[in-house]
């Protein structure tokens, strides 16, 4: 870098000045005699280049002194056509602080005409514009600084409360804890050298990034588009407000502005767009100078970062395909799809957030894709300790956390994880060791003992509980998530507001047009309350009761364009139908237990249908969560036993808490399974939920997703499957630190007769060591290692090794290699 720029205490400017000016050698030859008079600075010069020349003449401009330093400044905005990019930083950098030079103002009638032609020019006679534009423009600049600073207060202010959830008032101290973050694909982070701060450097297989890793990408030319993928209560709104608060706070340096869009909210306006009117009539309004200002983000693109909240709702009032010039107007989605495939704001960043499904076609095939995973144990217990203030109630928190694997798997999902700390919060004071957690054994019963922690004095209140209830129904049934004062009655709104169930926000339902808004504090807490609608209500028959019992499929490529707001009715139904909440229902419906019982058992019966079914492998896992609600071990036991012995698990995400769900039914089966998960994205550490799976006798992996974290994460669960015959890690991305730990797992699995590591990132030494380790399994078949990376060597003294392993009957090294 030039030393000058280093005194100048930027890194591009200077070079930015020396690359303008280059192109008016005779202007800035005319500047430096007439802030020079004295100092000939062209002889001995003629043999430098054009750009060391004009380095030269800088630099002695730049040793006289600040005043005459800004002056200078000052005329280069004035009298040449500055690129607005250039000219902001220039002038908040360099420039003068008035509206033109002072001694321009002081001298500008007794100038003579040739000291004008020579040196400074008046206003009138600047090149190619007259004093008042020019002026005006200076005032542009002025307006855009500020309206750049506006966004940063106003996303400070906006989004710092934002970051509370349900029971506000308790959780008001709550720091945030990122959850984890997985790249997919290539999208590894790229560009370090800009000022983004990088992610923990210890996990080779792309999880456990920083969220400030987002948008380090290679993508340097043509659109940068991220998008988060994650189910739902994994706090992808959450980090979303995060990043707009940590932008605010100085997080994110590379960009100037910042802007967050929720589709919930988007699908409000019925009216077409232009992109102006998305920025600054639905988000934030400048005093002055739109223009100005949207000319500013149009030539610095890349310093934009725009956010969009929900894809997955976006309302497809059009082909997602459809593109619009800058001029032109359309839906929110229209002018989504404009600008990640670079047609409006050509360079700028734009992050999606999803539920996995199938997205828009508008989405570039070489946009990143991030899976958001939600919490390890050590975050949940990092979460669980800054929730409690006082310091007993905190170790008592997490000692019932460490006591009851079924909370802490269930607090991996962050939304989750809230709820149970509210819980605690308030059932721990008083109660012995165990009690608390017991109340807690599902989801459904946090969101029971939260609606009761949050109650005044206990006092349960049914008749506004079952008028939000009928409310939160409605609004799903229509596709409704934000409701007007007029959709709620005044009571029932209040009730929601005083206990956090509700919140309220603006929304824009045209440019213009602003009212205020109000939903519930997250959309589980909705379909919570849907549920609690359709058992307690004396509206709601049980023959409409079981219609709402159904499994949707989540496959990752699906043909719906949109996810329904439903999706997780099912799971809170069937817990309702425990009987844990029986004595709940009965207080809210004031109805006798039969009555309820009969409900409930409604529930059950519908259940019991779907188990005895042949289901496709996403149907499967949410059956196992619906199952899992009930607490009933009959129905447990009825599905475990009706699972094929070979259960395919295929090409749609799971995380940790599906597994543990899967691993609570299987607890129930009697006979062997074989598991085999083949192009499904993993948590990394969901192979902890396998533990203790008994019946597990082939546990197949295939996906290049699955690297050393998650081989670490499966070495701890290998040792509790006492059954396993047959254990499969192909197409993985393993290397010698995942195989190291494995290695130390395996010998604990006596009964294993095959395993496989094929198609994975193991050189030399580290196939040797599998060879090595693994020959001492009494009943081992058959080793398969192909499509590594191993040398003729190394394959001789394999051979060497299985020889003197009678067990082994089967060695496979390389592809079509195979010795018996």
């Amino acid at each position: 870098m030039d030393p000058d720029s280093l005194q100048l205490g930027t890194k591009n400017l200077w070079g930015w000045l020396v690359s303008l000016l280059s192109k008016h050698p005779e202007w800035l030859s005319a500047k430096v005699k007439f802030f020079l008079p004295n100092k000939d600075l062209g002889s001995g010069n003629e043999a430098l280049e054009l750009t060391q020349t004009v380095s030269l003449q800088l630099r002695e401009l730049h040793a006289q002194g600040t005043a005459t330093w800004q002056k200078f400044i000052s005329c280069v905005c004035m009298e040449l056509d500055v690129p607005l990019g250039l000219e902001v930083p220039l002038l908040s950098t360099w420039g003068h602080g008035d509206e033109f030079p002072s001694h321009l103002e002081a001298d500008e009638e007794s100038q003579s005409e040739s000291q004008l032609h020579h040196g400074l020019k008046r206003p009138h006679q600047s090149c190619g514009s007259s004093p008042r534009p020019k002026q005006s423009r200076k005032q542009q600049l002025e307006l855009t600084k500020r309206y750049l600073q506006l966004l940063r207060t106003s996303a400070r202010r906006r989004y710092a409360c934002k970051l509370l959830g349900p029971g506000q008032p308790l959780s008001s101290h709550q720091a945030y804890v990122p959850p984890i973050l997985q790249w997919s694909r290539t999208t590894a982070p790229f560009d370090t050298q800009e000022g983004v701060i990088t992610g923990d450097p210890k996990t080779e297989d792309g999880a456990d990034m920083s969220i400030w890793d987002l948008f380090n990408t290679r993508a340097e030319k043509g659109p940068r588009v991220t998008v988060l993928l994650g189910k739902a209560g994994m706090g992808k709104t959450t980090l979303a407000y995060r990043l707009c608060q940590g932008w605010a706070d100085g997080h994110l340096h590379r960009f100037q502005a910042l802007f967050l869009f929720e589709f919930r909210q988007l699908n409000l306006v019925t009216s077409f767009l232009t992109l102006p009117q998305l920025l600054f009539d639905l988000y934030l309004s400048p005093e002055d100078g739109r223009e100005a200002i949207f000319q500013y983000l149009q030539e610095n693109a890349n310093k934009v970062l725009l956010i969009f909240d929900g894809l997955e709702e976006a309302l497809p009032s059009c082909s997602s395909k459809e593109t619009i010039g800058p001029e032109d107007s359309g839906s929110a989605l229209t002018l989504f799809a404009s600008l990640c495939r670079g047609k409006l704001l050509p360079g700028c960043w734009v992050m999606a957030t999803s539920r996995p499904g199938k997205l828009p076609a508008c989405l570039p095939t070489e946009a990143a894709t991030v899976h958001m995973w939600g919490f390890d144990g050590p975050r949940v217990e990092e979460c669980v300790g800054r929730f409690f203030r006082d310091e007993s109630l905190r170790e008592a928190a997490l000692a019932e956390l460490r006591a009851n694997r079924r909370l802490q798997s269930m607090c991996a999902v962050p939304a989750l994880c809230h709820v149970a700390c509210l819980c605690l919060h308030h059932l721990l004071p008083g109660s012995s060791p165990g009690q608390s957690s017991a109340l807690l054994s599902t989801v459904t019963q946090n969101y029971v003992q939260m609606v009761l922690a949050l109650s005044p004095h206990g006092y349960l209140d049914a008749n506004s509980l079952l008028g939000l209830s009928e409310l939160a129904l409605e609004g799903l049934q229509t596709g409704k998530v934000i409701f007007s004062a007029g959709d709620i009655p005044p009571s029932i709104l209040v009730f929601g507001l005083v206990l956090g169930l509700l919140t309220s926000f603006c929304v824009y339902t045209g440019p213009g047009h602003q009212e205020i808004g109000y939903g519930f504090t997250h959309h589980s807490l909705q379909e919570f309350f849907a549920a609690l609608h359709l058992m307690a209500s004396p509206k709601v028959d049980k023959n409409t009761l079981v219609r709402y019992v159904t499994l949707n499929s989540r496959w990752l490529l699906r043909t719906k364009s949109r996810l329904g707001l439903l999706d997780h009715l099912p799971t809170f139904l069937a817990g309702l139908a425990s009987c844990a909440c029986h004595s709940f229902l009965s207080h809210l419906m004031q109805r006798d237990e039969v009555w309820v019982g009969i409900k409930q058992a409604a529930v059950i019966q519908a259940l019991k249908k779907l188990a005895t079914r042949r289901l496709t492998g996403p149907k499967v896992v949410e059956l196992c969560h619906c199952v899992s609600e009930t607490q009933e071990a009959e129905l447990s036991g009825l599905m475990a036993q009706s699972l094929p012995d070979q259960l395919p698990f295929h090409n749609f995400p799971l995380t940790y808490v599906d597994l543990a769900a899967l691993t609570s039914i299987l607890s129930h089966r009697d006979v062997p399974i074989h598991l085999d998960f083949e192009g499904c994205p993993l948590e990394p550490h969901c192979p902890e939920a396998l533990a203790g799976c008994g019946k597990v006798e082939n546990l197949s992996f295939k996906s290049r997703k699955c690297g050393d974290a998650f081989a670490e994460a499966l070495s701890r669960s290998l040792p509790t499957m006492g059954s396993l015959k047959k254990l499969g890690l192909a197409g993985s991305k393993i290397t010698a630190r995942g195989i190291s730990h494995l290695l130390q797992a395996l010998p604990s699995c006596p009964h294993l007769e095959e395993v496989s590591f094929q198609d994975n990132q193991l050189k030399d030494q580290e196939v040797q060591n599998i060879v090595e380790a693994l020959s001492c399994l009494p009943q081992l078949r058959k080793l398969d290692l192909s499509r590594n990376s191993v040398s003729m060597t190394t394959l001789l003294r394999l051979t060497k090794v299985a020889v003197t392993c009678p067990s082994v009957r089967m060695l496979q090294v390389r592809i079509h290699q195979t010795m018996t």
